[in-house]
């Protein structure tokens, strides 16, 4: 059965964040082999991720000693929120902050208030949590599902964690939510579809574990591994450059391994959303 849309969640895991790319889905990482996923860069230790999306603008309309009408309008400040982690990766604060990893093997380096504050890269980011089916009406209450927080085109400002005695450290990632006109696979939100022409994040319920993994073409690549294994009777979407793929008449699928009819042309972007267990 699929997933409901009233459910109860609990916890935070599986959270990944990437470079947003120009046109307005996830970057995949430069060195990636063709035909490899690239699945954005985990973040470990992910204890808590909030995002506040903003009151609208109430502007009450007075006169004869009355309210007689409010005014509601859009509001004046974008979606915010912040990670909170108990484990410091120096690879995912020189993703956030564009600059690099530098040292030796054993001797990890990373700027920070660096030249690159306020030229930080836009990124996409998302994490998910177990919930449960919430609709007693339901024969299917009770059961597991995952809910996922999608930001489609975000800026995050880390603080390194404190050292302090007896105290497990804690990293803070804050985090801003601008506006995006393309979904995560790429396509553009319309009123028909989506019900708006923009938005900030989307949320996604799924019966098993959430994964979005992209690639690039080279005009001969056909056969594409995935970052993990299909839950088989899951929901699994495929676009390229945007344009929905079709199970059969675009594509093929054995295990975690897709084989396009037609090689995905030189820099296409071919981007996968599915459910794992």
């Amino acid at each position: 059965m699929g997933a409901n849309e009233i459910t109860s969640g609990i916890g935070l895991r599986h959270v990944r964040v990437a470079e947003r790319d120009t046109d307005g889905t996830m970057k995949v990482a430069s060195g990636t082999a063709i035909g490899t996923a690239y699945a954005g860069l985990r973040i470990g230790g992910s204890r808590a991720f909030t995002i506040t999306v903003p009151d609208a603008v109430r502007v009450p309309v007075a006169g004869d000693d009355r309210i007689y009408h409010t005014w509601q309008l859009p509001p004046t400040e974008n979606s915010a929120g912040e990670l909170r982690v108990s484990k410091f990766a120096s690879p995912v604060v020189a993703l956030v902050t564009g600059t690099k990893q530098f040292g030796s093997p054993n001797r990890r380096k990373i700027p920070w208030g660096s030249d690159k504050q306020g030229e930080e890269p836009n990124i996409v980011i998302w994490g998910s949590q177990q919930v449960v089916e919430a609709d007693k009406a339901l024969a299917a209450f009770g059961q597991k599902r995952w809910l996922t927080y999608f930001i489609l085109n975000g800026i995050a400002h880390p603080r390194p964690h404190t050292m302090e005695y007896q105290t497990v450290t804690e990293m803070i990632y804050s985090v801003v939510a601008n506006d995006a006109t393309v979904t995560e696979l790429g396509e553009a939100f319309t009123e028909t579809t989506h019900g708006c022409t923009s938005a900030e994040f989307i949320s996604i319920v799924t019966n098993e574990k959430y994964m979005f993994d992209a690639f690039l073409g080279d005009a001969a690549q056909v056969t594409f591994t995935l970052s993990q294994t299909p839950y088989e009777s899951g929901v699994f979407n495929v676009t390229l450059d945007g344009v929905v793929q079709t199970l059969t008449t675009n594509y093929t699928r054995v295990t975690n391994v897709i084989t396009m009819l037609v090689a995905p042309g030189a820099d296409a972007k071919l981007l996968v959303e599915y459910e794992y267990e």
